[in-house]
């Protein structure tokens, strides 16, 4: 395994750990964000208990697929949702970074809605489809399993509501990730501005 290229990722990881955080798509120490290293059955996540704004290079943590701690220089723990993210890397080969975040628009809407409206042409372009997963404790087994169900259910999906929890966002990189979760929680707050609008006529 190419140990600089491990590092790059490391490094494009926490920025965009950080960019997710300042772009309030989440808050607190919630969320989690993952890599899977190209080629390797190896897939770098964020820490458990620290706040995306304040990931680092050296604090993500590699794991393999199985979810077995490989590597935490910091003596980090693996983020409790690294369970979903690895169930969702062993389901679609195309998916090299996941982002699980609670962007607030979009939150609101999983509590409401089966799925997202999509009330703009790039959001209908780009993300096609973003459907409701069941609620459950977070880190728990029922949460895993209603991910991955969503998943097989949607083989293509690019983004999931996750009911009263969030999203989770999927791409080919992590740059694709942090844009597809960018776009799910623009498209909710245009689409609850068009509903009060509508609610003024």
């Amino acid at each position: 395994m190419d140990r600089e290229r491990v590092w790059s990722l490391r490094k494009e990881l926490a920025q965009i750990s950080r960019r997710a955080f300042e772009r309030d798509l989440v808050g607190g120490t919630g969320g989690n964000i993952s890599a899977r290293i190209p080629d390797t059955d190896r897939v770098l996540i964020t820490p458990s208990g620290v706040s995306l704004g304040d990931v680092t290079p050296e604090s993500i943590i590699m794991v393999d697929l199985e979810g077995s701690v490989i590597e935490s220089t910091l003596d980090y723990i693996p983020s409790k949702e690294t369970g979903f993210h690895l169930s969702v890397y062993r389901l679609r080969t195309d998916v090299l970074a996941i982002a699980h975040l609670h962007p607030p628009h979009a939150t609101a809407y999983s509590a409401c809605v089966e799925s997202l409206p999509l009330v703009t042409v790039s959001s209908r372009v780009v993300l096609k489809n973003v459907p409701r997963v069941e609620c459950a404790l977070p880190g728990s087994e029922a949460l895993k399993g209603y991910v991955t169900e969503g998943i097989k259910k949607d083989p293509e999906v690019k983004a999931l509501l996750m009911r009263e929890h969030g999203i989770l966002a999927l791409g080919p990189d992590l740059k694709t990730a942090f844009y597809i979760a960018d776009l799910v929680e623009d498209t909710a707050k245009i689409a609850y501005l068009i509903s009060n609008i509508k609610n003024i006529e």
